[in-house]
């Protein structure tokens, strides 16, 4: 076999991922690992040792070396894509002196560091005051300053997981500009680390020197090292390309290289995401992420707790459907999204808004669920989460197509979530419009391929790439008239719900925080 394969490292929340493609975009295989050393101190933090993602790297590539020899041995390049805003400080050799703070982390510092007042009153008088605060005091490096100020003096860099596994794989403290989305002093119109005065890097105050190296995505970051070749079983030398996050990579990996399309990824968080050539921020202060393509961005909207709550439900009220799954040999997710032909479009009446919290365009927000009666069962609640999401990704596009002046006419689906059929009808019936999946579900894996091919100069660009490697295989179609009836849901109950309960958010966030 000629070496004409490429590996992705699929680093997300939940687990990593090793997957093989060839330049036709086939997954020709897979190995996984499910992280088990997320742990917590404290209410609402959540960290991880590096070890974790290393050694469990190293798990995923070496079971694939034994069940794949003739794969790994086909192997011309790799790349990484990994979950977004989850970061570290480490010392000259790019070992952790503390663990990974996650996305998921909600410690914030109980005041924010000075901002110079200059920049102070240019917030009060842009209406941001709150917006800024708000990042300033949740971004995670100014709590290790405040909190662990020996350890932050000690360390070399503050560094996004991304860069602590291409460090371990090549030497090299290096990461591509795509994979910078996230707590950093970052300008992500031009691509760099902000400069001293520049607005961005008052707000977020980490010392330059503490940064890394960039380089544009899509191109050779360095070489598998003898020592990581020997813990991974990969071959030395391979080449390591840089690609994107893994949201990044979803994107391009559904088709998704253009501002017709929308990528909607149903994973642990909820995102809308678009490709743009040109950059144009949503609301001021919040960037598009830079895209994989080195010349391209990727306007964003999230909804922090996306299918996470899919997992509180189950926690919280199908404990005896995970029991009897168990007993028959059936998938659970499988049984409850059936269960959604069981309960009518509109969920009865009743209505969720999917904010659980630390929302980027609203930090006030809380949870909600509305018009509950004494009809309604648990699997009402279950698909009032489904389209409560849906409604929330719905408002995201249309901030994005009211911004950029570009009707989207497709959406591809990704993540977990998408791998129903009911599901994905759902979100066609409340878009409006037609929603796809493409061959594989492993879009993170596919994207990420599609940059390492670019990179090694088999594709040009992403849109041959994506042209050669992309293909739908389900188109699901809006039923107009339940087309029908979640848009007057959608206008008439969701979207002023937000404006008449923001007052109550606001009084039951001082209640939370007193407590």
């Amino acid at each position: 076999m000629e070496k004409e394969l490429v590996l992705t490292i699929d680093c997300g929340t939940q687990g990593i991922r090793a997957i093989v493609f060839d330049k036709t975009g086939r997954a020709l295989a897979k190995t996984e690992k499910r992280f088990e050393g997320y742990y917590s101190k404290k209410p609402h933090y959540v960290e991880a040792p590096p070890a974790m993602f290393w050694e469990d790297l190293a798990s995923v590539t070496l079971e694939m070396k034994r069940r794949y020899p003739e794969y790994i041995a086909a192997l011309s390049g790799m790349n990484i894509a990994a979950q977004r805003d989850i970061a570290t400080i480490v010392d000259e050799k790019g070992e952790g002196l503390r663990d990974f703070i996650s996305w998921m982390d909600r410690r914030t510092l109980e005041k924010p560091l000075t901002i110079p007042q200059p920049y102070r009153f240019a917030f009060w008088i842009a209406g941001k005051k709150a917006f800024t605060e708000s990042f300033n005091t949740g971004t995670h490096a100014h709590w290790i300053k405040v909190h662990e100020p020996e350890l932050w003096s000690a360390a070399d860099k503050y560094i996004f997981l991304s860069t602590y596994l291409i460090n371990k794989l090549t030497g090299q403290m290096v990461d591509a500009t795509s994979n910078i989305a996230g707590h950093f002093p970052f300008d992500f119109k031009h691509k760099k680390w902000c400069g001293p005065y520049e607005i961005k890097r008052q707000i977020i105050q980490i010392e330059r020197e503490k940064l890394c190296d960039l380089v544009d995505s899509c191109q050779v970051i360095g070489v598998i090292t003898p020592e990581a070749a020997q813990k991974t079983g990969l071959p030395e030398g391979l080449p390591l390309v840089g690609s994107g996050t893994d949201k990044g990579c979803e994107t391009i990996g559904v088709g998704c290289v253009n501002e017709g399309c929308a990528s909607v990824s149903l994973g642990t968080q909820a995102t809308v995401e678009t490709t743009s050539r040109r950059y144009y921020e949503l609301v001021p202060f919040y960037p598009p992420f830079p895209g994989v393509d080195p010349k391209a961005f990727n306007p964003e909207i999230t909804v922090y707790h996306g299918f996470w709550m899919i997992n509180w439900f189950i926690e919280t009220f199908a404990g005896k459907e995970r029991e009897d799954c168990e007993k028959r040999g059936e998938n659970l997710l499988d049984y409850l999204n059936g269960q959604l032909l069981t309960v009518p479009p509109g969920s009865g009446g009743l209505v969720l808004q999917p904010y659980w919290g630390q929302e980027s365009f609203k930090p006030e927000a809380k949870g909600s669920i509305i018009g509950f009666s004494e009809r309604h069962s648990k699997y009402h609640i279950y698909r009032s989460i489904i389209e409560g999401l849906a409604f929330a990704l719905l408002e995201g596009l249309e901030t994005i197509e009211k911004k950029s002046g570009v009707q989207v006419e497709t959406i591809g689906l990704s993540g977990g979530g998408s791998r129903s059929d009911n599901i994905a009808q759902i979100m066609a019936n409340v878009f409006g419009r037609e929603v796809y999946r493409v061959q594989t579900y492993e879009t993170t894996g596919l994207g990420g391929a599609m940059a390492t091919y670019v990179g090694l100069g088999v594709y040009p660009d992403l849109e041959t790439a994506g042209a050669e490697m992309v293909r739908k295989s389900r188109r699901f179609l809006p039923d107009s008239e339940e087309n029908k009836l979640y848009a007057d849901l959608y206008r008439k109950v969701y979207k002023r719900a937000y404006k008449r309960y923001k007052p109550l958010y606001k009084r039951l966030g001082k209640i939370e925080s007193a407590q």
